[in-house]
C-alpha cells in the first residue's frame, strides 16, 4: 500500500473516531439524565488524562528501539510492558488522588475506581498499536483506532437497553461502566496477543545496519526510554485543554465555551498530521533516522512539503467556511466561536511545520530535544492562557495559543539544524 492511501485510510479512521466520539456524548447525554450525564462526564474527563499516563509512551519507545536495533528490539518487548505496569499504577494512583480530593460526590467515587480499573486495563491496548504500525499494515491501524470508541458506543447501547428496562439512573451508569471496562478488557486482550506475537516473530526491515544491543534491557531501562514519550503526549493534552479551563476558571463560561468549540476544530485539523507523522511515517522514521539516515534525508523533506501545501489550503479553506460551519454544526449561539477558530486555523501550517520538524528527530538525544520542545510549547501556552484569561479574555488566550505554536516551530527548526541537519549532511 502506497503512503498516500495509508495515510488516507488512517486519517478517514481518526474522523471517523472523532465522529464516535461526538456521537458518544449526544447519545450519552439524551440516556443519562442532567446529574448523571455531569456525574459520568466529569469521571471519563479525568480517566482521559489518566489514560495517556497509563500508556507511558511504550509504543512509541517500541518503535524507536525497532529502528535503531532491528530484530534484536524484540528484548525489549518484555521490559516495555514492565514499565506498561509501573505507567498504569501511576495512573490508578493518580485518579485516587482526584477521588479524595475533588470527587463532587459518593456516585462520581465509585465510577472514579472503576473507571481507574478501565484505564489500567486499556493501557495494553493503546500500545498494542506498534505492532501493525511495524508490519505495514494500516488498515489494521486504522481499525485498531476506532476500536475504543466502538466500545464506547456499545456500552451506551447497553445503558440504553438497562434504562428501558428500568426506571434506575443509577443502575443505567453502573451498567454503562462495567460495559466499558468488559469491551476494554476484550481489546486489552487482543492488544496483548499482537504485543507477544511482536516479541515472537519480530517485523523485519530493509535498513543496511542496525545498532546492536549492549545488554539485555531491563523495566527500569524501558521506563527510562518512553518517559519522554509519555511527556510529549501530556503535553499535546494539556495544550488541548488549558485555554478552556483558563477562561473558566476566570469566570468567562462563554467565551469558555467558544474556546471549547474552536478547539475542536483545531484538534480535527491536526488529524492530518498526526495521521502523517504519527502513525503512518513514525515507525519509518525512527527506522531511517536511527539505521539508515540518507534515505530519512531524501524522504522526509518531501513527506513535509507536502503536508505543508496541504496544510495551507486547509487553512485557508477554513478561513472562508467557517463562519457558516460553525452556527451550522453547533448552534446560532456558538456564533463567538467563530472569530478565534478562524484565526486559529490560520496558524495551521505553523502547527504542520513543527509537528513535522519534530518527528524527524528519531535518535536519543534528538528525541530529548523534541521533548524539550513539546515541554516548551505546554509551559509558553499554559502560562500564557493563565496570564491573559482574567486580563483579555479568549482574544488574550488565542494570543497565547498562538505564541506557544511559533515558539514550538522554532524550537524544532533550531533541532532540525542542530541535531537533525548535520546527520542527514553526514549520511548523504
Amino acid at each position: 500500500m502506497r503512503a498516500p492511501i495509508e495515510v488516507a485510510v488512517v486519517w478517514t479512521a481518526s474522523l471517523a473516531s472523532a465522529l464516535l466520539a461526538f456521537s458518544f456524548s449526544i447519545a450519552l447525554a439524551r440516556t443519562l439524565d442532567a446529574a448523571a450525564f455531569g456525574t459520568f462526564m466529569t469521571v471519563f474527563a479525568v480517566s482521559r488524562l489518566a489514560a495517556p499516563v497509563a500508556q507511558g509512551g511504550v509504543s512509541e519507545m517500541w518503535l524507536q528501539a525497532f529502528g535503531r536495533h532491528g530484530r534484536a528490539a524484540s528484548a525489549w518487548i518484555v521490559p516495555g510492558l514492565g514499565a506498561m505496569a509501573s505507567t498504569a499504577g501511576l495512573a490508578v494512583l493518580g485518579m485516587t488522588g482526584w477521588v479524595m480530593a475533588f470527587a463532587p460526590s459518593g456516585d462520581a467515587v465509585e465510577l472514579a475506581i472503576v473507571m481507574a480499573v478501565a484505564v489500567a486495563l486499556g493501557a495494553p491496548a493503546d500500545n498494542a498499536i506498534a505492532e501493525p504500525m511495524l508490519r505495514g499494515r494500516f488498515v489494521r491501524v486504522a481499525l485498531w483506532q476506532l476500536a475504543p470508541y466502538i466500545v464506547r458506543m456499545a456500552a451506551v447501547g447497553v445503558a440504553a437497553w438497562v434504562l428501558w428496562r428500568s426506571d434506575g439512573t443509577r443502575a443505567v451508569v453502573g451498567s454503562l461502566v462495567i460495559a466499558l471496562v468488559v469491551g476494554t478488557t476484550i481489546t486489552s486482550v487482543i492488544g496483548m496477543r499482537w504485543i507477544l506475537r511482536l516479541r515472537r516473530d519480530p517485523p523485519t526491515d530493509d535498513a543496511p545496519t542496525h545498532e546492536p544491543l549492549a545488554a539485555a534491557p531491563a523495566a527500569g531501562a524501558a521506563l527510562a526510554r518512553s518517559f519522554p514519550f509519555a511527556v510529549q503526549g501530556l503535553a499535546y493534552l494539556a495544550v488541548l485543554q488549558v485555554g478552556t479551563i483558563a477562561l473558566g476558571s476566570a469566570g468567562l463560561v462563554e467565551d469558555a465555551g467558544a474556546f471549547s468549540v474552536a478547539m475542536n476544530i483545531v484538534t480535527a485539523m491536526h488529524l492530518l498530521p498526526s495521521a502523517v507523522f504519527a502513525r503512518v511515517f513514525a515507525p519509518r522514521y525512527f527506522l531511517w533516522g536511527n539505521s539508515d539516515p540518507a534515505r530519512l534525508a531524501r524522504t522526509a523533506p518531501r513527506v513535509l512539503a507536502w503536508v505543508m501545501a496541504a496544510s495551507i489550503v486547509g487553512s485557508i479553506a477554513a478561513w472562508f467556511v467557517l463562519p457558516w460551519a460553525i452556527p451550522l454544526v453547533f448552534g446560532a449561539a456558538q456564533e463567538a466561536a467563530v472569530a478565534p477558530a478562524r484565526t486559529l486555523a490560520l496558524a495551521f501550517p505553523v502547527w504542520c511545520l513543527a509537528a513535522g520538524l519534530t518527528a524527524h528527530h528519531t535518535t536519543p538525544a534528538e528525541v530529548r530535544w523534541r521533548t524539550l520542545c513539546w515541554v516548551g510549547l505546554a509551559a509558553i501556552t499554559i502560562g500564557g492562557c493563565i496570564l491573559q484569561a482574567p486580563t483579555s479574555g479568549l482574544e488574550g488566550v488565542v494570543r497565547a495559543v498562538i505564541v506557544g505554536q511559533v515558539a514550538f516551530a522554532i524550537l524544532a527548526i533550531i533541532g532540525q539544524f542542530v541535531f537533525v541537519g548535520p546527520r542527514w549532511r553526514a549520511a548523504s
